[in-house]
């Protein structure tokens, strides 16, 4: 059997989706249920995950006390050296560049509202190229991307995978040191074995088994298996900002939330629209068929906004090249302090370096790299590489439902 290298075949975008099931299953189950044996499996998963094109990451779910939604506007020429230097730092968790009346859009965590005002003060509008922000403040989420599926496994295979339904939405409480580390590892490396876990934290086996089934059980952290985009048959990511009348609020959230493209959708507070909604898409003419749906499903719902992704810069903490393949990790660290964390990394205005940030390998910085050897930058700031049960889909072709969850 010949295996992908540069793009994904079918078994390939089979293997994401039963790791999208369930992220750390064994390769024992992941090869029954695509009839293949483990070996070949694992393999497979190591040529896509070399290659960028599919990764297993967590991330903190009920820890995130404020998320914030942050429409970026920048400076003429401005728009690539801000994404680059706004990707470096950890309480940005993702950074998209899109079409429409802002540059750029980041979803941000901080420790509080407090926290997230000096930080859009002090650190996001001193960086090279911001001309303005406009922030929305995520109330509640009623899916997220982890939940979206490719849905390529047929129904035998999906009862195969049996994979456990995972909801609610996380429990709040304060992490010690060694899981806050275990969170690190395992953002850079979902699938890492409970050895090398084990050997990074410098405990035994049972304790990280322990540690990180507590942390799974009550989402405090949330593993998630991630597919660059423009490989994954679905290349158009569409975000519309919509106004619900709030009786109605939580019913049309529901609703959106269950349609097989939805990739996230949110409540929101401190704008001109209450509703988030990012879909993936087959085509950019799809995004007309949307709002069509969405027209004649909820009358009562305005859209306010809407924006076309023109690439992902960085998504949950995953940095990416311009074809959505991961090039690296800026493990997420929502805990401490954004600005300090901005200053530390070097990339703030006040020092004389913002707008001029250049990737750095692993021994630089947080920042985890890779990139081909031999393979200058472009100059530019960029490595260079040569929930619940879905209705109705736009999809033109029949799909096979998987079992919600995250």
């Amino acid at each position: 059997m010949q295996e992908s290298a540069a793009h994904p075949d079918e078994l390939d975008l089979a293997l994401i989706h039963a790791l999208q099931l369930d992220p750390r299953a064994p390769w024992s189950r992941v090869g029954a249920a695509l009839g293949v044996d483990p070996v070949t499996a694992a393999r497979r998963w190591s040529r896509l995950t070399e290659a960028g094109i599919a990764w297993v990451t967590a991330h903190p779910v009920g820890l995130l006390r404020t998320v914030a939604l942050v429409e970026v506007d920048c400076e003429a020429g401005h728009v690539l050296a801000t994404a680059a230097t706004l990707a470096r730092w950890p309480h940005v968790l993702s950074v998209e560049h899109t079409s429409g009346a802002h540059d750029l859009l980041l979803t941000v965590a901080t420790p509080g509202l407090t926290a997230l005002s000096r930080y859009l003060r002090d650190a996001i509008g001193t960086v090279t190229g911001v001309r303005s922000t406009h922030t929305r403040l995520v109330t509640r989420a009623y899916a997220l991307g982890g939940d979206w599926r490719l849905r390529t496994l047929d129904a035998r295979q999906l009862e195969r995978m049996d994979s456990p339904v995972h909801l609610g939405t996380g429990t709040v409480r304060p992490l010690p040191e060694v899981e806050h580390r275990l969170l690190r590892m395992l953002s850079r490396d979902g699938r890492a074995s409970l050895t090398k876990l084990a050997a990074g934290l410098g405990c035994g086996l049972s304790t990280v088994r322990r540690r990180l089934r507590s942390m799974v059980a009550v989402r405090a952290l949330v593993l998630r298996c991630d597919v660059a985009q423009p490989l994954s048959g679905w290349p158009v990511c569409l975000t519309l900002s919509a106004q619900s009348p709030a009786a109605r609020l939580e019913a049309i959230a529901n609703g959106l939330a269950a349609l097989p493209e939805t990739r996230s959708c949110a409540i929101t507070a401190g704008g001109s629209s209450n509703v988030l909604h990012s879909a993936w898409l087959r085509s950019l003419d799809d995004a007309h068929r949307l709002e069509l749906l969405l027209a004649d499903r909820y009358p009562d719902l305005r859209i306010t906004d809407r924006a076309v992704t023109l690439g992902h810069v960085k998504r949950m903490g995953q940095l990416l090249d311009d074809e959505g393949r991961s090039i690296g990790v800026v493990p997420m660290d929502v805990w401490t302090d954004p600005v300090e964390a901005a200053r530390a990394a070097g990339l703030s205005r006040s020092d004389g370096r913002a707008g001029q940030c250049r990737w750095a390998p692993p021994s630089a910085g947080p920042t985890s790299m890779r990139q081909e050897p031999g393979k200058p930058g472009n100059g530019d700031g960029w490595p260079v590489r040569a929930r619940r049960p879905r209705t109705r889909t736009l999809s033109r072709r029949p799909e096979h439902e998987g079992p919600s969850g995250q």
